[in-house]
């Protein structure tokens, strides 16, 4: 589904965020990118949402180079959660979550019951019409969580998703993203995290220095 071949990234003042990174990612595969802050966690999921180029290298997705992708069709295919939000922050919770169905014109119907459906999975049935700037940051976290899952993409993109939530509530997140995985939505997912994971597989990537240390299986 996704191949990543020989991907560098080397900005301009010298800094290399990545090195040789190869990786095959399988329709429903759910991948882990471990290690601490500054491993290149972030930047691959950026260079695999084109929204960074890479130095060198390229992403392969369904046997096509993203850079001859329209963006408008990528980001519908695939969704991110960033780790700093990129919430407007004077829009409420409602269309935050709701502005990738507003681009593709979702009637309103539709739209909406969908939203209802995200806030539900994310616990913010009561924030529903709350500005995102009085929000809190686990608050956020979810809110964009939900914004990557509103477009049920192919692919869901997620930078350190459970690093400002409570125990319980990364828990409880943790197995709602699970649970979309096994219905075939491809997970590739940064943390620093120690996560208790259920009994399915994973692939465990441990990055370091912008470079791959080690592939495994949780």
């Amino acid at each position: 589904m996704i191949e990543i071949k020989n991907i560098e990234k080397i900005y301009p003042n010298g800094t290399i965020a990545l090195s040789k990174i190869s990786l095959n990612v399988e329709k429903g595969d759910f991948v882990v990118l471990m290690g601490e802050s500054g491993a290149g966690k972030t930047t691959l999921l950026k260079i695999i949402h084109s929204e960074e180029a890479p130095t060198t290298g390229s992403i392969i997705y369904e046997g096509e180079d993203i850079r001859n992708i329209p963006s408008t069709v990528l980001r519908r295919k695939i969704g991110f959660a960033y780790q700093d939000f990129m919430l407007i922050e004077d829009r409420t919770v409602f269309e935050n979550i709701s502005l990738p169905l507003q681009i593709t014109g979702e009637p309103y119907k539709s739209l909406s019951n969908r939203v209802k459906t995200a806030l539900k999975a994310m616990k913010l049935e009561n924030k529903t019409f709350k500005l995102v700037k009085e929000l809190s940051g686990g608050e956020k976290q979810r809110v964009s969580i939900a914004r990557a899952l509103i477009s049920n993409p192919e692919v869901l993109l997620l930078d350190e998703p459970t690093g400002n939530l409570d125990n319980d509530t990364a828990k409880e997140i943790i197995l709602y993203i699970e649970a979309m995985n096994e219905k075939g939505t491809t997970v590739i997912m940064s943390t620093h995290h120690i996560i208790d994971w259920d009994s399915k597989p994973k692939k465990i990537l441990k990055l370091k220095n912008g470079r791959i240390l080690k592939k495994d299986y949780a």
